[in-house]
């Protein structure tokens, strides 16, 4: 074999080599890029699902928050209620109180009244001059004494009974000397016998009581007009 055959002939093989090599390169090219492709796609796949994940969490976040406020307002909603119910309760409680108990002072002020009255009356019997001996006895000041002891006896009982109305933050409205108030007084009478401006009350039929609640009964009262 001449030289240059033998030349041609390595050139052609070494040829050959280069172009396997370059093809097994570009084999491993397409391969890469196929792989990098899907690499990419999964990339954005997985993007796309955790995009929706925080979307869920998000919105299931959003939904919690929701649903805790109108938990916590649902339950200010209740302990206002309960709280209202509870002072109405109270104030029921204090009207039962009331009922029972006001019938029973309202009857000690009319037996002070009436001893005050029947003093008086004693009073001005004792200074007459023509009473007999057993009129005389009657306004004796030893008899005189004990009715008096009696009535202080009552006004102390009174007194006490206010103050258990007090402790409880019942109080008395104020009525004589007070202008007249339709949201703590009822006139159960006019007068024109009097003084000061006109609708000033001038005398109490009836005491009246209050709590912080309101009027738990309304004070009964004359009313002084102009004529």
């Amino acid at each position: 074999m001449s030289e240059r055959r033998q030349l041609w002939e390595t050139l052609a093989a070494f040829l050959a080599q280069i172009k396997k090599e370059a093809d097994a390169a570009l084999d491993k090219d397409v391969q890469l890029n196929t792989a990098l492709a899907g690499l990419q796609d999964e990339v954005r796949r997985l993007g796309k699902a955790q995009f929706k994940a925080n979307a869920m969490v998000e919105d299931q976040s959003t939904r919690w928050d929701g649903m805790i406020a109108e938990a916590r307002t649902a339950r200010e909603q209740q302990a206002q209620l309960a709280a209202q119910v509870a002072a109405e309760r109270v104030t029921a409680r204090e009207r039962e109180l009331l009922e029972t108990f006001l019938p029973a002072l309202d009857g000690l002020e009319s037996a002070i009244a009436s001893g005050r009255r029947y003093l008086a009356i004693r009073d001005r019997a004792a200074g007459a001059s023509n009473i007999n001996p057993a009129q005389a006895v009657l306004v004796s000041p030893a008899d005189r004494a004990m009715l008096a002891g009696w009535l202080d006896g009552l006004r102390l009982v009174r007194e006490r009974m206010l103050a258990i109305l007090e402790a409880g933050g019942v109080t008395s409205i104020p009525t004589v000397g007070h202008p007249f108030d339709p949201y703590m007084h009822v006139a159960v009478g006019t007068t024109s016998e009097g003084e000061g401006p006109s609708g000033t009350i001038v005398a109490e039929e009836r005491h009246g009581y209050r709590s912080a609640g309101g009027v738990l009964r309304y004070a009964e009262v004359i009313v002084y007009r102009r004529g």
